[in-house]
């Protein structure tokens, strides 16, 4: 959608998925490959799921094996997320760090409510079809702050960090002591298990694996060797032809009916849901 918006407007775009192949595994030159993969830009927009209110943590780790700002790579980043209707947490706050840290300027940014994928099987959807046509009028807001940058001076351009750091001092506490990603991936989500008796070998769920966790030697379905670990976005699971995929969400069901009908400890109070930041701008920044 950010793709064919800036193509309206008369801005070249590469549109780059890092996901769904074996960047994340271990001891793969990241760098390198961006570096070989990326084509000269001016500005770089990066997006991520949100997960349990952080940036989803590869894409912290391809945003710390950038390349340095150079003739190629452009100095300005706009940071962008998703997040499936609990909250967006501190995932844009991490990333505009991380990119500051990397030498970029971060010019903009904007976060887009979405289904939250855990609940694509139970009775009671969350944000079931988002985003659709109530993100467009952002998509085309953040387009047209960036067309407006083109050609522009470094007088027009400002770090809107701060603008990204909109959680309070409490909600930043509850992010980082409880709501821990890494914690959150060991403990908490459920595992994934495949059933040989019900498989069939189709590789609906080799294909589909943002991180290339598993492969398909013959009929089965296997670990890849040194593969990155599953990040339980559910795709095998929702996707599966044969329902072979094991992937026992049943115990969030409660909690997450309970936030879709705006009910519970757990339900959204983050207003607005979809966002361009800063929010408010006047002509010069």
């Amino acid at each position: 959608m950010i793709e064919g918006a800036l193509i309206k407007r008369g801005i070249d775009v590469q549109n780059f998925e890092i996901s769904k192949c074996d960047v994340f595994d271990s001891g793969f030159d990241l760098k390198e490959y961006l570096d070989e993969q990326i084509k000269p830009h001016d500005l770089l927009c990066i997006g991520s799921p949100v997960y349990a209110g952080h940036l989803q943590y590869n894409v912290k780790k391809v945003i710390k094996a950038l390349p340095e700002v150079d003739g190629s790579w452009g100095s300005l980043a706009v940071p962008f997320v998703t997040w499936g209707g609990v909250s967006s947490g501190i995932a844009l706050e991490e990333a505009s760090g991380l990119l500051v840290k990397s030498g970029r300027t971060n010019v903009l940014g904007m976060k887009i409510n979405a289904y939250h994928c855990f609940t694509k099987k139970f009775a009671v959807k969350l944000n079931e079809g988002l985003p659709g046509d109530e993100a467009v009028p952002y998509i085309e807001e953040l387009a047209e702050r960036i067309a407006f940058l083109k050609g522009k001076g470094p007088q027009v351009v400002r770090d809107i960090s701060k603008d990204l750091a909109y959680m309070s001092r409490k909600e930043k506490i509850m992010e980082n002591i409880i709501f821990r990603e890494r914690v959150f991936q060991r403990i908490v989500y459920p595992k994934v298990k495949i059933d040989p008796k019900k498989c069939i070998g189709c590789g609906t769920c080799v294909r589909l694996c943002p991180v290339q966790h598993y492969e398909l030697v013959g009929k089965k379905v296997i670990t890849r060797k040194g593969a990155a670990s599953c990040i339980h976005c559910g795709e095998c699971f929702n996707k599966c032809p044969e329902d072979a995929v094991s992937f026992k969400v049943d115990r969030f069901e409660g909690i997450l009916t309970k936030v879709a009908r705006g009910e519970g400890d757990f339900a959204s109070w983050e207003t607005p849901p979809n966002a361009v930041y800063p929010v408010k701008i006047n002509e010069t920044n």
